[in-house]
């Protein structure tokens, strides 16, 4: 991933998220408190559609520079259309896909398993040659929703691949290593809640649901081929950014004993991994 890119956005996920809670308003309009201007600000998906373009862009950057030809939905600068991916269970649009070749949507009618007879709007030869890639964020309540955001998670991917088994997909998750206090917020305040988000959980769960070398082995059907972990400490100014584990452990935010890959989910390259893991199993396009 482009960490100029990155850093960049975040420097203007922290203005913004914060200049909403101590102004108390959002696109002009005044709120009874920071807090409702901030629930208003995420609710427009302003601040995750950083996070967005920066991995269309870095994505984009490193097909062209292997001169992959490709089609990247939504385009960079735009936040539609997104295409719908038709899995086992349910179709969804997707944050970002990028087809290859000369592939393009492709409609056609579905004639097997709980979706026969609907409508499959990009198709299904097109879809299982494809990258898919979820982005997501919490910045508040992040341990109480740990259980919901990792089945949710994992329920995707086996959507997806039960239907589209050769399919790569990727996981983009950003969270603060110290939430922002919410109770301040209705004040207008900024302030951090006391310690960090038990980050160990957070690489350990990653680590886990991350990595996927193909469905023939059934162990790997709920894996992402590759997930970022974008793990930001918003206290700073520009926010502090970490790409290691051996930084992670200089700021305390995990145990100086703990070892895990995180290689396999810091952001660094996660445009390269997920490009060379498409590669690997469909060799579409130069390069």
């Amino acid at each position: 991933m482009n960490i100029d890119l990155l850093q960049n956005a975040l420097v203007e996920f922290k203005v913004s998220f914060e200049n909403a809670v101590t102004t108390a308003k959002f696109k002009e309009k005044t709120y009874d408190n920071g807090q409702a201007a901030k629930t208003a600000l995420i609710r427009s998906q302003r601040l995750i559609m950083l996070i967005h373009e920066v991995v269309k862009k870095s994505i984009v950057e490193k097909l062209k520079a292997k001169n992959i030809k490709h089609t990247i939905f939504p385009k960079i600068g735009l936040s539609s259309p997104e295409l719908k991916i038709s899995g086992f269970i349910k179709a969804k649009q997707q944050d970002v896909v990028v087809l290859f070749d000369d592939d393009v949507p492709t409609p056609e009618i579905i004639t097997e398993g709980l979706l026969a007879g609907t409508l499959d709007k990009v198709g299904k030869k097109q879809s299982e040659r494809s990258i898919i890639i979820g982005i997501r964020s919490q910045m508040s309540s992040v341990s109480n929703n740990f259980d919901t955001l990792m089945e949710r998670a994992f329920a995707e991917t086996l959507n997806i691949r039960l239907r589209l088994p050769k399919v790569v997909m990727g996981e983009v998750y950003l969270l603060p290593v110290v939430e922002y206090e919410d109770l301040d917020m209705a004040n207008n305040t900024i302030s951090w809640k006391s310690g960090g988000i038990t980050v160990e959980r957070y690489i350990n769960t990653f680590v886990g649901i991350s990595g996927c070398k193909g469905t023939e082995n059934k162990d790997d059907l709920y894996k992402y081929e590759r997930s970022a972990l974008i793990l930001v400490d918003f206290r700073t100014s520009p926010p502090k950014l970490f790409r290691s584990l051996d930084e992670l452990k200089k700021e305390d935010f995990v145990q100086p004993s703990f070892e895990a890959n995180f290689d396999l989910l810091s952001p660094v390259n996660f445009a390269e991994d997920i490009i060379k893991a498409h590669k690997e199993r469909h060799n579409m396009g130069a390069g």
